[in-house]
């Protein structure tokens, strides 16, 4: 049997892709799957897959991330966001390996006006959210050391679709730009973000809850507006928006602004600037040339897990 230091799932998505590819530059040995080589719907192939490679850590990104399309098909986000999730804390037991299961801020209601703490109580408002708390509960039911809940916000990394390609696209082509103004969150780079997780992992700490995101706070309007600057288009006017105007089919957490604390004490350190990972990401994703992979057919078309 092989023992790699790190099994990623959703590894072709964007941020497995930077989990991996961090882990081998630290010089640990990993092993990425996506839906090819463990179907997060079977719960034989998960327990065959970790059996196999007997990872120190696995690093769960694999989800459904269609906050909309969930809606449409709340069966498949409770069975992939929820019960897979079982599935891989269960077979990571089994092995004796961590786990870090990447959730979301989408699992609060937004109705604060301070920053999120680590022990919040979660009130989700979406089928995305509540499917996502699901697999936060199978994990920290396990109670054991080494397996963790990191929760993230409004996650944007090079290669493929991402919001700041999104907002130069549609400026560039002389598009109406208008984005939302009554939603505010914290941009989180999936670089950063990929760093933060193995620190988690590399820590020794109790397992448990840890919020991370890049620092600093805006709306989607600033941020597009902070793009828009950082590439030297800041004269293009960005008009304003109500979320509630969008019609959206599932509603979003109106503040989800993340504390981000406890990941600081314990990296010593905390995130960098969510603008200065924007420059980042935009020199990176500049010279990207891969695209986002296709995903599940239906509602919940191009999010891969």
């Amino acid at each position: 049997m092989s023992r790699c230091d790190y099994l990623v799932t959703g590894a072709q998505g964007q941020l497995g892709r930077a989990v991996v590819s961090l882990a081998k530059q630290r010089g640990r040995t990993v092993m990425g799957v996506d839906v090819a080589e463990m179907p997060l719907e079977s719960r034989g192939a998960i327990a065959r897959v970790v059996a196999v490679e007997q990872p120190r850590f696995v690093v769960h990104c694999g989800a459904i991330t269609n906050v909309d399309g969930c809606e449409a098909e709340p069966l498949a986000a409770y069975r992939i966001n929820g019960l897979a999730t079982a599935w891989v804390a269960e077979a990571a037991a089994m092995v004796g390996a961590g786990v870090v299961y990447v959730s979301t801020d989408f699992v609060f209601d937004g109705a604060s006006k301070v920053p999120y703490a680590v022990d919040a109580v979660p009130k989700p408002l979406s089928v995305y959210g509540a499917s996502k708390r699901l697999g936060e509960e199978a994990v920290l039911a396990h109670g054991r050391e080494g397996f963790y809940v990191v929760r993230t916000s409004w996650v944007f990394g090079p290669g493929g679709a991402n919001f700041p390609r999104a907002i130069l696209d549609r400026a560039r082509s002389g598009q109406p730009l208008t984005v939302v103004t009554d939603q505010i969150g914290r941009p989180t780079m999936t670089h950063d973000l990929a760093e933060a997780l193995l620190d988690v992992c590399e820590s020794n700490a109790k397992g448990g809850i840890y919020h991370a995101a890049n620092e600093g706070q805006c709306s989607w309007h600033q941020f597009a507006q902070d793009i828009l600057r950082e590439v030297g288009l800041g004269s293009v006017v960005v008009g304003t928006q109500l979320a509630a105007d969008l019609k959206r089919p599932a509603k979003r957490p109106a503040w989800s602004v993340l504390d981000t604390t406890e990941l600081a004490k314990l990296r010593g350190k905390p995130m960098p600037h969510y603008v200065d990972a924007l420059r980042r990401h935009l020199v990176l994703d500049a010279a990207a040339k891969t695209q986002a992979p296709a995903g599940p057919s239906g509602p919940l078309r191009g999010k891969q897990y």
